[in-house]
């Protein structure tokens, strides 16, 4: 799989919440097929999104990666994670991580002490055996 920093101009679907600032980013998921092929499959989701603001995709804008990782730069260590993942984002421990909600599991945390199972050789991700 390439790597989606290295796809021209690739973008993600965000909440209009986090663009205009009325949330703070919580939730992720990457969809398993992209509709275009800058599309990486990512949806990002706001604190204060409900169900109903959900199922509205007029609540939803395509913005470029350069941009989400202003929203949350912590976004560079799990954007390459493949389609279907699933995280939450937790700032309340006083440790930054992202977490796999079905497994309450950390996949990535900013103390160092986790870290996401992907490389990088020379734009495309490779994952590293779980072995």
């Amino acid at each position: 799989m390439q790597s989606v920093f290295s796809q021209p101009e690739a973008v993600v679907l965000a909440s209009k919440h986090l663009l205009d600032g009325t949330g703070n980013l919580r939730w992720i998921y990457r969809e398993l097929a992209p509709t275009t092929s800058q599309d990486t499959g990512w949806l990002l989701f706001a604190d204060n999104d409900t169900a109903k603001w959900n199922q509205e995709p007029d609540n939803f804008l395509p913005i470029v990666i350069e941009t989400a990782i202003a929203l949350e730069s912590s976004l560079t260590h799990v954007l390459d994670l493949p389609y279907g993942t699933d995280l939450m984002l937790d700032k309340r421990m006083g440790t930054l991580g992202w977490w796999d909600p079905k497994t309450h599991t950390p996949v990535w945390l900013s103390d160092g002490s986790v870290k996401t199972n992907i490389s990088y050789n020379n734009g495309e991700v490779v994952e590293k055996s779980s072995k």
